[in-house]
């Protein structure tokens, strides 16, 4: 299902939690900044059980979290 060689590690239902999350993040920026945070962009996926996120880090240098529940910090 995943075409993100970054988050290969994710389960299934992991993964569609990271997408809702992505796809949020997506939608709440301009569309100049979108090429910045692209899937290809993505450096490393890792989970974060504690705070119940993903840190998702982007070539850019700028990382986020993206929470279970769909949102993001």
């Amino acid at each position: 299902m995943t075409g993100i060689p970054t988050a290969l590690h994710l389960t299934e239902s992991e993964l569609k939690m990271f997408m809702n999350t992505y796809k949020q993040h997506m939608s709440a920026i301009g569309t100049e900044e979108c090429d910045q945070y692209a899937i290809r962009n993505i450096t490393k996926v890792k989970r974060n059980i504690p705070e119940r996120c993903f840190e998702v880090y982007f070539k850019n240098g700028e990382w986020f979290k993206y929470y279970t529940n769909g949102t993001l910090g």
